[in-house]
């Protein structure tokens, strides 16, 4: 759109091919009598709709069903129920494209070109036109000004750029949430309220935000948002948590134990980023967690902090509890590689047999083929359960 208000030449195009294609449907419906074939130019079209205007492209599928339906009654042919359901397909179809290209575009967000680049255009030093061009109706009027304020550091920018986390457009959205990033401090009130927004887009990116920000302060509406409806803003919402670090770190080890499953999922999110002892034994106690997704996270996490966590999980492995055991040797194998040697050691010369075949099945889980002269030395371990360990992560490594 330009700044009058009117459609720009690419938007005049994209109206221009919906109308096209749905005119040629409606002729060859109303004038060749086609039945429902006619009906296959509306999927191309819908697709397209949904790739441009996410799901505000419901609205063509509506029109579209409508369409369909007229077509059918001005034909003359009965309204059958095939009739009904093919155009309840156009609405519910595009409805549910839009939201898979709205998804996507969380994750891949940007407008093609960004500020500072080669092209782009020079930054206004005027503050408050830069400030008045984050409600331009171009967005990329909006998304140069949004970056220009942030370069700026201008404090004055906060609440016009936290309004733009609900821009239609994803790389002015992106924009947005660098630019309050970079400016600290005075955007944490405005974010820590973004995350009760009833937009998901608007929560997780302003949890973004207050990760890149990295204070403190936003630790307790951080750790209320643990607890979001929506797990991408939760997983968001952890890792600015974890971005923060030390910080936070009592704090989740605390929800960890005592809060609901979203919550505990969360907290070994972050955790995971957090890294360090305390993490590593609190993540291990997770391992018993009763909620599957939760044991699973944290098993997750214990392979993020990597080769520090391996001494823990190789104690968990002396429990006599099974299921416990196996999240420890599936968190083990998440590890990889670092945790080679020790599993190695330890299934050499561990007086635990319950490690040793907890080694064992772990080395098979990593596949790493430098592991497989201890395990065929195993196969002569004292203990039956150490022997099919071995064999089995042998099988396992010789498949890869």
């Amino acid at each position: 759109m330009n700044l009058a208000g009117l459609p720009d030449s690419g938007e005049w195009g994209r109206l221009a091919i919906i109308a096209f294609v749905t005119a040629i449907s409606v002729f060859l419906g109303l004038f060749f009598g086609a039945g429902g074939a006619y009906t296959c130019l509306f999927y191309p079209v819908l697709v397209l709709a949904a790739f441009w205007y996410r799901r505000q492209a419901v609205y063509l599928g509506l029109l579209l069903a409508a369409l369909h339906i007229l077509i059918e009654y001005l034909s003359l042919r009965p309204l059958v129920p095939e009739t009904l359901v093919r155009a309840g397909v156009f609405v519910v179809g595009v409805y549910l494209l839009g939201y898979l290209f709205d998804l996507a575009g969380r994750r891949a967000g940007g407008l093609h070109f960004r500020v500072g680049e080669p092209g782009a255009p020079a930054c206004d030093r005027d503050t408050r036109r830069l400030i008045s061009r984050l409600s331009s109706r171009d967005p990329d009027t909006r998304y140069q000004a949004a970056g220009c304020l942030g370069d700026a550091g201008v404090s004055a920018a906060v609440g016009p750029l936290a309004a733009l986390l609900a821009d239609p457009e994803t790389g002015v959205r992106w924009k947005a949430t660098e630019a309050l990033g970079r400016l600290g401090s005075p955007a944490i009130g405005p974010l820590t309220e973004s995350l009760e927004s009833e937009n998901v887009d608007v929560r997780w990116m302003a949890a973004v935000a207050l990760g890149d920000i990295g204070e403190a302060e936003a630790i307790p509406a951080l750790m209320e948002a643990l607890n979001d409806e929506d797990t991408y803003v939760r997983s968001r919402v952890a890792l600015a948590l974890g971005a923060i670090g030390e910080a936070a770190r009592e704090g989740l080890i605390a929800a960890l134990h005592g809060g609901n499953e979203r919550v505990r999922w969360g907290a070994a999110l972050a955790l995971g980023s957090i890294g360090g002892e305390e993490a590593a034994t609190a993540l291990i106690g997770a391992l018993h967690d009763p909620d599957g997704d939760v044991r699973q996270r944290a098993a997750g996490a214990l392979a993020d902090i990597g080769e520090p966590a391996v001494p823990h999980l190789l104690a968990a492995l002396r429990t006599d509890e099974e299921e416990f055991r196996q999240e420890a040797i599936a968190a083990l194998g998440l590890v990889g590689r670092p945790a080679v040697a020790p599993l190695v050691a330890a299934l050499r010369d561990h007086d635990n047999w319950r490690v040793r075949a907890g080694a064992a099945r772990a080395l098979g889980e990593i596949g790493e083929r430098r592991s497989a002269d201890t395990l065929i030395t195993a196969l002569d371990d004292e203990r039956q359960e150490v022997r099919e360990a071995a064999r089995e992560a042998l099988g396992s490594i010789r498949k890869t």
